[in-house]
């Protein structure tokens, strides 16, 4: 019983802790889409709307996490999901309307979210801290592509000014021993690497192509020296099978966002290496989304067999 009840305190009830799913699922949809796979790409977008409607229906139910600064992070994941699922819907059918509806809600209240974040930093530094702070860069995408520039330019410049700061200042923590990532959250190392492949997405689209492809050429080598250590520790998690918990599903959404930023490039340069790179990217995110999806299956299928035993 012990156990059981160990996992279960790593286990929050469905909500904002889970939309790191909500987000993964959501961006495999759009980038399949982009790549030419429609119908699975509408079986991904599908499978996210129903984790959308769980995910209000546990938000409604179960009133958790509350709205406090120390809890944005959650929330933050909440806004990018929902975002996530309108440009996906929006990439599929080539209807505006779905990234419409979702920026003008999500989108605009993720300044909102940012700045409360500011007001408290809970526990040891960590990137989860960044969550809540990225969501104006995640919005300031689809704002390109509805033809708000100045809110995509602002969003942008937003997060360079109180969100990248932040994941200096954890990187630095973690070089001097001031903070370390235990294996149970180790994918959420991946959080910085959804900040260079966003950016280079919303750069390619806010920008003049020549401060797109020199943001680019800055970025993506620093993106790839961050998956590598982003890779490491997914491989420590996946090595010692890791408790499941919401950290698991980090491993996803800022895959696709690399995939995603690539994409623009290739379409910014003519050059079909970069589209090469995309399509990489997003099979390391689906093979990254179906390590959760069977580790996910394997808590479930433990869970049931040690409860029956009680």
């Amino acid at each position: 019983m012990t156990g059981v009840h160990i996992q279960q305190t790593l286990i929050p009830p469905a909500g904002p802790a889970w939309t790191g799913s909500l987000m993964g699922t959501s961006i495999i949809a759009a980038l399949l889409s982009i790549h030419g796979a429609n119908y699975p790409a509408i079986a991904f977008a599908v499978l996210a709307t129903g984790i959308f409607v769980v995910t209000c229906y546990g938000t409604l139910r179960y009133r958790t996490p509350r709205l406090l600064p120390e809890h944005m992070g959650p929330w933050g994941m909440f806004a990018m999901g929902v975002i996530s699922l309108g440009t996906a819907w929006t990439t599929i059918t080539g209807d505006s309307v779905y990234q419409l509806i979702t920026y003008l809600t999500a989108g605009l209240a993720g300044f909102v979210l940012a700045i409360n974040q500011w007001r408290k930093f809970a526990g040891s530094p960590n990137f989860q801290w960044g969550l809540a702070l990225v969501v104006p860069m995640v919005a300031a995408t689809s704002a390109a592509q509805l033809g708000f520039i100045t809110l995509g330019r602002i969003g942008f410049i937003f997060v360079w000014i109180i969100g990248v700061p932040v994941f200096l200042y954890v990187y630095l923590a973690l070089m001097c021993g001031r903070a370390n990532i235990p294996a149970i959250v180790g994918n959420t190392t991946w959080i910085p690497v959804g900040v260079v492949g966003q950016s280079t997405a919303a750069a390619q689209l806010l920008f003049s192509q020549d401060f797109g492809l020199l943001y680019a050429s800055i970025m993506l080598p620093l993106g790839a020296a961050a998956s590598l250590y982003a890779l490491y520790h997914e491989y420590r998690t996946v090595r010692r099978w890791a408790a499941y918990n919401p950290a698991w599903w980090g491993s996803t959404f800022p895959v696709g966002t690399m995939s995603l930023g690539t994409h623009f490039v290739a379409v910014s340069t003519g050059n079909h290496a970069f589209d090469i790179i995309s399509q990489a990217a997003l099979g390391l995110l689906i093979f990254n989304w179906l390590l959760c999806v069977i580790r996910w299956a394997s808590w479930r299928l433990n869970h049931e067999a040690e409860t029956s035993q009680d």
